[in-house]
């Protein structure tokens, strides 16, 4: 086998072959771009000439791969598409994508602070004896706030759901619904201007998920609470999530720019679907799979909606 002639190839051969070369200034190349765990293992003469080696033994490959006719090859065809495809993404969406600035950064905080910053939020299950302040059956009511409370302390402790159910008996009405008791997430300002300082001082005291407090009275009646979920207080600063938000801001960018670019090439070619021959496709879940005439086909999903 003889070796290229200087024409042949552009730069210092290290490895030759007939026809080409693995050429040092391409090492030079392939090195810069590894990162420094790569590099670790191509530090000796012998590693690094293995490592050219490989190089030259694949571009043989190749040869050999066209030499047969594999260029031609469906599944050969269908990578080369695909990696087309990956190539226009980068080359549209990432080489040609503005910078995300810091004045970027700061305005999606802000308008998304609540996501950073937000107070501490409990849940609760709520039951309700209603009994106002001077009414003639206050005692009587008094005293079935105390049976349902020993009914919820038979309940295993996350038996949210059991303890829901007690609003039947609780309200007085057959036709209340369980969820009627959901508190959903509420800080402690909003629990005691919707239920009153009582319940709120008693919301104050159960700790974990679970815990149920004794009978609260106030003057609307007698209550009941079940702790069913806490949020703790966030506080992220700017600072903190910064990062993040760049690579967010820089993703949803993205994804928006490819949505409309799919949409653009979609009216360019005057895309449509006949829904009609769709209706006709067979797809039975129970048949076998049938062995493969071929590679997958290249797919990508309905763009999203631009905002």
């Amino acid at each position: 086998m003889s070796s290229p002639s200087a024409a042949q190839v552009k730069g210092t051969p290290v490895v030759s072959f007939e026809g080409g070369a693995i050429t040092l200034e391409q090492l030079q190349t392939y090195i810069s771009q590894m990162n420094p765990a790569a590099r670790t293992r191509v530090q000796s003469v012998e590693q690094r000439q293995e490592y050219a080696e490989g190089l030259a033994r694949f571009e043989l490959f190749v040869r050999e791969a066209r030499r047969q006719g594999l260029e031609k090859d469906p599944e050969v065809l269908e990578a080369a598409k695909r990696a087309m495809v990956q190539r226009l993404l980068h080359k549209e969406f990432e080489e040609k994508a503005a910078p995300v600035t810091p004045e970027d950064i700061a305005s999606y905080y802000e308008t998304n602070k609540a996501e950073f910053v937000s107070p501490a939020r409990w849940r609760y299950s709520h039951l309700l004896v209603p009994a106002p302040q001077g009414s003639a059956d206050r005692a009587a009511k008094k005293k079935l706030a105390q049976a349902l409370l020993e009914k919820a302390r038979k309940l295993q402790p996350l038996d949210f759901d059991g303890f829901d159910a007690l609003e039947k008996e609780a309200s007085g009405n057959p036709e209340a619904k369980p969820d009627t008791a959901d508190t959903h997430l509420v800080t402690a300002g909003e629990l005691k201007e919707r239920l009153g300082p009582e319940v709120a001082t008693a919301a104050g005291k159960l700790q974990r998920v679970g815990d149920t407090s004794a009978v609260v009275e106030s003057p609307k009646g007698f209550h009941l609470l079940k702790l069913t979920d806490l949020r703790p207080e966030r506080n992220q600063p700017l600072d903190a999530v910064s990062s993040m938000l760049r690579a967010r801001i820089a993703r949803e960018r993205r994804e928006s720019s490819v949505s409309a670019y799919t949409v653009k090439l979609q009216e360019q070619a005057q895309f449509k679907t006949d829904t009609a021959a769709l209706e006709k496709l067979q797809v039975n879940i129970q048949a076998p799979q049938e062995a493969s005439t071929g590679p997958v086909p290249g797919y990508l999903p309905a763009p999203q909606p631009v905002r």
